[in-house]
């Protein structure tokens, strides 16, 4: 059966082997952030819908951990779009935690937080991860390109309510493009914010792989390791995921590698580690793709990515 809306799992930089759930339709996100791996948004939103009905995520899950699975850490709800604008969030969060297997995260923008019914929705999840980049209005249109309804005084309103309210993990995440959110000066004022916030701890993340804009561009380690400084002990930079994958059969692996790709530009080296394949059956399955015409292959910082065509 092939899976619709899990994917996985992942190794994370964070989470460990991460089992995903796409909790929303491709590209449906309030932002259109120019620094974003999956392209550019095509539908706009902060209105919550009920996108997916729990019951066939519900029924997936069931499927995955009935049958012989590599390890499982966490159980994310994010995907290729933001999650909290599916209105059902709540009872799939709830369905999950049902099934008692792993703790549950949920990977969001953190835009729609000030709202009371979005907010009540995630209090049963064990970790929130939201993003918080700036917090100037200009700088906010500039790298995130929201939904014209929102504004960053509101969202950041949003994360301090739903900081004070949540009992469980809060990690926060920044990512710098640099020239857009990278000046000192603004550094200072994320700080004060930050530490109004009080988040658990601060994750710095930069650009990796292709993103929807060409002048999205990354830091370096140094320039990370100096808004480390600034922002304090709870801040870490990134690092890339060590976890050693199990090896796994082959079959099937063209029709995975595909759906992998369909999610996030990936390099050789993520294929391989993901999936437990050869380096040479990756090489061979890769280039048979490009032959029919379904991945493209481009480098972006000195960097070779697979993504596959839509």
């Amino acid at each position: 059966m092939r899976m619709r809306y899990l994917f996985g799992p992942v190794p994370s930089r964070r989470l460990g082997f991460s089992l995903g759930i796409d909790a929303i339709p491709f590209k449906t996100c309030s932002f259109n952030c120019i620094y974003c791996e999956l392209g550019k948004t095509t539908h706009l939103s902060i209105k919550p819908e009920a996108y997916i009905d729990p019951s066939h995520i519900l029924k997936e899950l069931e499927i995955f951990f009935k049958r012989e699975h590599p390890p499982v850490d966490y159980i994310t709800i994010g995907g290729s779009g933001e999650p909290t604008l599916n209105a059902n969030i709540g009872e799939i969060i709830s369905q999950v935690k049902g099934l008692n297997i792993a703790p549950v995260a949920v990977l969001t923008n953190g835009s729609l937080l000030w709202r009371e019914d979005v907010a009540s929705r995630l209090l049963e999840a064990d970790i929130i991860l939201p993003s918080l980049d700036t917090v100037r209005q200009e700088t906010f249109l500039k790298l995130n390109r929201p939904h014209p309804a929102l504004k960053i005084e509101r969202i950041i309103m949003g994360l301090k309510e739903f900081r004070r309210n949540f009992s469980g993990k809060f990690w926060l995440e920044v990512l710098f493009v640099k020239g857009v959110n990278d000046k000192i000066s603004e550094i200072y004022e994320l700080k004060q914010v930050l530490d109004e916030i009080e988040p658990d701890c601060i994750h710095l993340n930069t650009v990796v792989r292709p993103p929807a804009e060409d002048t999205a561009h990354p830091l370096n380690k140094e320039e990370l390791m100096k808004i480390r400084e600034i922002l304090g002990k709870k801040a870490t930079i990134i690092a890339d995921f060590k976890g050693k994958a199990e090896a796994r059969p082959s079959v099937g692996i063209e029709e995975k590698i595909l759906d992998m790709l369909g999610r996030r530009p990936c390099t050789l080296e993520d294929i391989v580690h993901i999936s437990g394949i050869h380096i040479q059956e990756g090489i061979k399955i890769l280039q048979n793709l490009i032959r029919a015409g379904k991945v493209r292959y481009q480098v972006y910082e000195d960097r070779g990515f697979y993504t596959k065509i839509q």
